[in-house]
């Protein structure tokens, strides 16, 4: 049982930017062995979705169509992708069961559940919209068993229930109630159907009878049938000649006889289908294999597999369906690799030369020197007289001699069938030769590991470092058109000057080059070539980069001015006019044709032995290589012009996978976009390579990896071109490319107008903070104007102050001190003249008490300008004595009460306290007509309070404010100094209260 088709549905799709019509190319070659084709087969490993294959087809998109029994694949050489859809009352998915192109290039597919035509513009990427379901009939009609489209146009299904033709939109019966097997056309444009009803052929709707066809395949009457021994094809190729395939054998019809195939009869094999391929060869389909006619025979291609479906693409590849092996693709073998098998002593050849007679011979790593005589090879070894069979190095005499370069065991010169050996004993420098090259004059020059050796008549002369060379491990030797002798070493390049050597000059430092091999191109430029480096141009002795991405070891060139080369990972091919267009400098990547496993090769190494390249006359090309010797065939190699078939297959934005569309929106924000691109080569997917970059991101184009995704973070705000170029499969790149639309969506302050708002908004913040700078400005000049002359006046008052100071000082000195001492001189004089008596007793002790005043005046007048006992006793001590002499000069009581801990107090804080004090009481006896005076000095969290406080008249402290009185100006400066606050508070008849607070420090061990 199998599942039925799947409705209008697509998972996965892609957009195609770029398609170009299948080319055609080189196929399968029917002068090779049917085996010798390359065999690459796909499973459901591979994304297939069954292995069973019922049908294959080739739209004009390039793209293969795969029916399976598991629903319908899309391939494009590299990966396949299943095509979902479902039709009324179908189940997800069924079993495609054949497939067809129409004349207009729709896709038609045939279901168990019905037919599906999907429109040539879905096909690049599959629309659900585009595809229309049919149902030729009723029931049974459903199951499409066949699909045919012919010459004029018109589409044949057959089904299980008859056979239909479409016309118009709509289904015509020709043949009811029949199940239909197989349909074909003839050359005249009949119809040749295999049916239930047996073999009919239709001319139009008339049948053509075919008497005593049942005798002549050897078929019993009425076995014409889908059962017992059938006929099961009839198919007409494009030379007129009829085939059938039956249940017997394989039989043609030729000028109006049947021939069979042998064996022929009922123990032969039955035979299902023949198909013919755009090349003429004839596809067998038989019950234990496929197989291709040759002659009168059948060539087995694919035996013991279970066939179901073949079909050829544009390309010339070969594709068969299988009955649980999956698909299979067979296409030309472009190298054919020569091992022991051939003839050859082991699988590790190391040169090959072809000699001026056609012969080719192959030195072997210790395997000896072999000769191919165009089937199999024939080996010299140490039963012939080479002592040493590792050997690297070969080289045609003037005579024709073969001169043997070995590994160990020196030279050999091999002539008439014997081998003479020079080595150390004859003057070789070196037992290991790792280049000959045979002069114009016959001499040979020969590199080895201990210098280089020139080789005149059998004498040797030896060059070294001290003759100039860079290195005396010499690999390479090579002399021009001109007769100049150039030398490859592990140092670098020389040129021999006279007899001398000279230095080939390099723009940057040679490190470790090994120059494998020297040679020129067919216009005589000399290139050096080296295995990590690439390829180098020599001009006017200096060495040019060529090309340094490429690990080469020589180069030849054909007669048609292909350029060839081996390499450590394959055997590459320049048209004449891209190597001279490759060079350094251009920015361009170089085109050029690559071989490797994929053409046949069992390895992309390539020996190093000299020569390991050699082009025949027959037009071929051997290559030593480390798993036998690789044989190219130049005559019947294609050289592919066309573009590459190049699209973008989907976009992943974040985590979400989806169809690119005709350009890529991306919404603000995103962080994580890839590109998955590809092509369309179902022969050579391998040999694809791709370049990408996107303008304004990428400031060069990128190699892109095999995952063929290009990931970016962060695309800038804009609409950007996402490119795309490839070579084809003969390496020849599409410059131009393809390109592909990416917008990168701004948030709203990425946007243009809400930069400009944004700009705007911000110059006019500017502005207005310029403004209101300067207003600080003009306002901080005026408060410093204000402060400077607050400061003036200060000054101004502290001079005042000073000089009333000293006014006050003068004046007591003069009205008190200095009248009592006039007034005590004069006393004294009047003492002078008075006799004793006791009126002068009493004038005496008079005179004492003035005495005592003018000391108590001056102790008082000394106090007030430095109080002794504050720096003596302390604060609290020097407080208590000055209120208890304010009280007593004053008159008026003072109730004092101080915290004796504050002793401690640091000077300069006692000093402000105390002058604090003496100011306040100042004010008391000058202004406040007090009663009664309080004072208290308290130390409370780490603050020392004072506080006066009198019951006088009181004022309003909004006068205080604004009066310029130097007393509450000292204060109120005393406190500052001292991070202190000072406190005013008083009313008019009750009183005024005065609070200081500084913090408290200790006084230092300085006294300061």
């Amino acid at each position: 049982m199998f599942a039925r088709s799947h409705l209008y549905r697509a998972t996965v799709g892609l957009s195609i930017v770029l398609i170009t019509a299948p080319r055609p190319a080189h196929a399968v070659d029917p002068n090779q062995p049917a085996t010798s084709y390359i065999r690459t087969t796909f499973t459901v490993e591979d994304g297939l979705s069954s292995n069973v294959v019922n049908a294959i087809v080739q739209t004009r998109n390039g793209f293969l169509w795969i029916g399976t029994d598991a629903g319908l694949n899309r391939f494009d050489g590299r990966h396949f992708t299943p095509i979902y859809f479902r039709g009324p009352g179908s189940t997800p998915q069924g079993i495609v069961s054949s497939l067809a192109e129409g004349l207009d290039g729709d896709l038609w597919i045939g279901t168990s559940a019905g037919l599906v035509r999907i429109a040539r513009l879905a096909l690049d990427r599959f629309d659900r919209s585009l595809s229309v379901f049919y149902h030729p009939g009723a029931g049974m009609s459903d199951e499409i068993t066949s699909l045919h489209g012919t010459r004029d146009g018109v589409l044949w299904v057959g089904t299980s229930a008859g056979l239909y033709r479409f016309v118009g939109n709509r289904f015509e019966t020709v043949i009811p109630l029949a199940y239909i097997s197989r349909i074909e056309e003839s050359a005249d444009g009949h119809l040749l159907v295999i049916s239930s009803q047996g073999f009919i052929e239709l001319d139009g709707t008339r049948v053509v009878p075919h008497p005593g066809l049942s005798d002549q395949l050897d078929l019993h009457p009425g076995t014409i049938v889908p059962s017992g021994n059938q006929l099961f094809h009839v198919f007409q190729d494009r030379r007129g000649t009829v085939w059938f395939g039956t249940g017997k054998g394989l039989a043609r019809r030729v000028n109006g006889s049947i021939e069979r195939f042998q064996p022929y009869g009922s123990k032969a094999p039955g035979v299902h289908r023949i198909y013919e391929d755009p090349q003429g060869n004839l596809w067998v389909q038989s019950v234990t294999g496929m197989f291709r006619v040759a002659g009168a025979k059948l060539e087995p291609l694919a035996p013991n597999i279970q066939i179901r479906a073949v079909s050829a693409d544009g390309e010339g590849n070969l594709w068969i369906g299988t009955n649980g092996d999956g698909l299979m693709r067979f296409k030309d073998r472009p190298i054919r690799v020569f091992t022991k098998a051939d003839g050859l002593p082991n699988n590790v050849p190391m040169t090959v030369l072809s000699r001026r007679d056609g012969s080719l011979w192959v030195g072997n790593n210790c395997g000896g020197l072999s000769v191919f005589n165009g089937q199999r090879f024939k080996t010299y070894d140490q039963k012939d007289g080479l002592s040493n069979s590792c050997v690297w190095v070969l080289a045609e005499g003037k005579s024709g001699e073969l001169w043997v370069g070995t590994w160990g065991g020196g030279l050999f010169r091999f002539a008439d069938g014997h081998f003479v050996q020079f080595t150390l004993p004859q003057g070789l420098p070196d037992s290991v030769v790792r280049a000959i090259t045979v002069a114009h004059d016959g001499s040979l020059w020969i590199a080895t590991g201990n210098g280089l050796s020139h080789m005149v008549n059998g004498q040797f002369h030896n060059y070294t470092t001290a003759d100039g060379l860079y290195s005396n491990r010499v690999v390479s030797v090579y002399q021009d058109r001109h007769g100049v002798i150039w030398v490859g070493t592990s140092r670098g390049i020389n040129r021999m000057t006279g007899d001398r050597f000279a230095p080939v000059l390099s723009e940057h430092q040679i490190f470790d080059p090994r120059y494998i091999s020297l040679a020129e191109d067919s216009s005589g430029e000399l290139y050096a070539l080296s295995a990590p480096k690439g390829i180098d141009h020599i001009e006017r002795n200096q060495l040019v980069e060529v090309n340094h991405d490429l690990d080469l070891l020589s180069m030849a060139t054909s007669p048609s001015g292909e350029v060839w080369f081996t390499g450590t990972h394959g055997i590459f091919r320049f048209s004449a006019a891209a190597f001279r267009q490759n060079q350094v400098g251009q920015e361009t990547t170089p085109d050029y044709a690559w071989y490797g496993k994929a053409d046949g090769m069992a390895s992309t190494q390539c020996s190093t032995g000299a020569p390991n390249m050699a082009l025949t006359p027959d037009g071929k090309l051997w290559v030593a290589t480390v798993q036998g010797l690789a044989r190219l065939d130049l005559q019947h190699l294609s050289f592919d012009s066309a573009k590459p078939a190049v699209f973008l297959e989907d976009v992943t934005v974040g985590r979400v996978r989806q169809f690119p569309g005709p350009e890529l929106v991306l919404p603000p924000g995103t962080h994580h976009v890839e590109l998955h691109f590809d092509s369309i080569s179902l022969a050579w997917p391998e040999k694809i390579r791709f370049q990408y970059r996107m303008d304004d991101v990428d400031p060069l184009w990128l190699e892109a990896d095999n995952s063929l995704t290009a990931v970016y973070t962060n695309i800038p705000v804009g609409t950007h071109a996402f490119r795309i170029r490839a070579s084809n499969r003969d390496g020849m790149w599409d410059r131009a490319g393809i390109s592909f639309q990416v917008s990168q969506k701004p948030y709203l302050y990425e946007t243009g107008w809400f930069r400009l708002v944004f700009a705007t908004v911000c110059i006019l913040a500017l502005t207005a903070a310029y403004r209101l700078r300067l207003r600080q400005m003009h306002a901080r000049q005026k408060l410093l104007e204000q402060h400077h002359n607050e400061i003036t006046a200060l000054n101004d008052c502290l001079m005042k102050a000073q000089e009333e100071e000293r006014a006050r000082i003068a004046g007591e000195l003069h009205d008190g001190v200095l009248q009592q001492i006039t007034s005590l001189s004069l006393m004294l004089g009047t003492f002078k003249r008075q006799p004793d008596s006791e009126t002068k007793k009493a004038e005496i002790g008079e005179f004492q008490k003035k005495l005592i005043q003018v000391g108590t005046d001056i102790r008082q007048l000394s106090h007030e300008l430095h109080p002794a006992v504050l720096q003596d006793d302390g604060l609290p001590a020097a407080l208590c004595g000055y209120c208890e002499e304010f009280s007593k000069l004053r008159g008026i009581p003072v109730s004092c009460e101080i915290d004796d801990h504050l002793k401690e107090l640091s000077p300069g804080a006692a000093l402000c306290i105390y002058r604090i004090a003496q100011e306040a009481l100042g004010n008391v006896a000058k202004h406040s007509k007090a009663r009664k005076v309080e004072v208290r000095l308290t130390r409370t969290d780490g603050l020392v309070c004072l506080s006066v406080s009198d019951d006088g008249v009181g004022f309003a402290t909004d006068q205080a404010r604004d009066s310029r009185g130097l007393g509450l100006i000292n204060m109120r400066e005393r406190v500052r100094q001292l991070c202190g606050t000072l406190e005013l508070n008083s009313e008019p008849g009750h009183g005024t209260t005065v609070r200081a607070q500084v913090p408290f420090r200790t006084a230092d061990l300085s006294g300061h």
